[in-house]
């Protein structure tokens, strides 16, 4: 699905700034930071903006966040197969390369169900798997 179709069909405005984001996005293949995002944008989005669009993206199941082993949040986005505004349901892992910092999703990982004390509530988890990947090994 192209962009702006993306953004149609999650009932949301075709902006400069928003198709600048899922180009970076369907370039770089991988989960980006902010840091790294406001890097690589070529429009004119300042910081705000696009905290404001990679919000709205993960609220309309674009985007989900990644665990990474730093204080910085990256991003990734969706495997669309799930339906439109349907929240993400993050079970697979994620990988990243300790020399070059990409991260990327595994898909075809899921994570394993993982028995908690007897009164505890598990709402979610995240798996980041450290290595090295293939054009660093």
């Amino acid at each position: 699905m192209n962009a702006e179709a993306l953004l149609k069909s999650h009932g949301l405005r075709k902006t400069a700034g928003r198709l600048a984001v899922l180009a970076l996005f369907s370039k770089e293949g991988k989960a980006l930071s902010h840091s790294e995002l406001q890097d690589g944008v070529t429009e004119n989005v300042d910081r705000v903006t696009l905290y404001r669009i990679l919000e709205s993206f993960e609220q309309k199941g674009i985007l989900h966040k990644v665990p990474d082993d730093q204080v910085s949040v990256k991003y990734a986005l969706c495997d669309h197969e799930h339906e439109v505004g349907e929240a993400h349901s993050d079970n697979h892992a994620h990988f990243k390369c300790r020399v070059c910092g990409d991260t990327v999703c595994l898909d075809d990982s899921e994570i394993p169900q993982i028995q908690v004390p007897k009164g505890y509530v598990v709402e979610g988890s995240l798996l980041l798997i450290s290595g090295l990947c293939a054009k660093c090994a």
